[in-house]
């Protein structure tokens, strides 16, 4: 991981990598953890907390190689306590992290890890926060929720809250929300919206937009208008 000078170019600090981890697909992370501004990167490899402030800018302030998986495209979820949830396909399953401050120093214990037809996983996209819960879409190896959307409680990911249902099914996403709505891109170029909330599913509208196949992008709105 490297910070770069968006004038200069300059590279402003670079951090070790004694264990050669290799880059993800997965996205760095912003969280302020017990006061800390840092850096959370989920890689091949293990997953780490890089300072992003004061004298140690740059360095690593936790890592953990209980997470390591060939390949990870979700992103890290930050959540309250210290919690950080992770999640990857191809089998992986998923893993709730918490980091803690002893002294001056981080550590990190595993709360939770678990096969993806056991709990809350996803393949391609990352989880979404949503009034304290947490919505995504199970990848195929989830048994019968394959590729359905299910929502849980941090408290107990493995416990599904509510599901999509065996007729809906999404592929692998993508999906975001946006105006309170919820929009899931099938992998037949079907778009749904739905109204997110913590106690069922709500379907709003449907309509197939184009013809496709294995919908792996994620969506985006401007102005208005979704790409």
């Amino acid at each position: 991981m490297i910070a770069v000078h968006m004038d200069s170019g300059e590279i402003l600090w670079e951090t070790p990598n004694p264990k050669a981890w290799k880059m993800s697909h997965s996205s760095i992370m912003t969280a302020t953890l017990f006061g800390k501004k840092m850096y959370v990167y989920s890689a091949v490899g293990g997953v780490c907390g890089v300072s992003a402030e004061g004298e140690d800018e740059g360095k690593i302030l936790w890592e953990s190689t209980a997470w390591n998986h060939s390949v990870v495209a979700p992103s890290p979820v930050i959540l309250p306590d210290g919690k950080i949830f992770l999640t990857a396909g191809y089998g992986a399953g998923s893993m709730m992290l918490r980091v803690k401050k002893s002294g001056n120093k981080f550590e990190n214990e595993v709360l939770k890890e678990y096969l993806p037809k056991d709990g809350l996983a996803c393949e391609q996209q990352t989880p979404i926060v949503w009034d304290g819960h947490l919505l995504g879409i199970l990848p195929k190896d989830a048994d019968a929720n394959r590729n359905q959307l299910v929502c849980v409680n941090p408290d107990d990911v493995t416990k599904i809250v509510w599901s999509s249902g065996k007729t809906t099914r999404f592929g692998l996403g993508p999906y975001m929300i946006a105006d309170d709505k919820m929009f899931i891109l099938s992998d037949d170029g079907t778009l749904t919206m739905i109204k997110p909330n913590v106690k069922s599913y709500q379907q709003l509208a449907q309509k197939k937009i184009f013809d496709g196949q294995d919908a792996w992008a994620p969506l985006a709105i401007a102005d208005g208008k979704m790409l």
